[in-house]
């Protein structure tokens, strides 16, 4: 059985629309629920984003908290796993600042 790289695998996650734009609004808002996400999103879904919330999840780059309350609540932030994958991206843009990549 042929290995798949660690860095393709999580490239693939990634790249599927909407993931991270969903790591970024996480990032700069802090906890949201998943109306709040819809809201602040604008275009995506309910579907899909509950989707990718489910994979965040299973990567451990997001978690989600229950509330035990009436109405339910759940709330979504980064894991620190998903803090530090943003790091990524911010030396990724730092890279492309300096070389000029358009």
């Amino acid at each position: 059985m042929e290995k798949t790289c660690p860095i393709t695998k999580i490239l693939n996650y990634l790249s599927k629309k909407w993931t991270l734009l969903i790591l970024r609004e996480l990032y700069n808002n802090g906890t949201k629920r998943f109306n709040d996400l819809i809201r602040d999103m604008k275009n995506i879904s309910p579907r899909t984003l509950s989707k990718r919330l489910k994979e965040l999840e299973k990567l451990e780059l997001v978690s989600k908290k229950r509330f035990n309350e009436i109405p339910p609540r759940v709330e979504y932030s980064l894991t620190n796993k998903g803090k530090e994958l943003i790091k990524c991206f911010k030396h990724l843009d730092i890279w492309t600042r300096k070389f000029n990549v358009n």
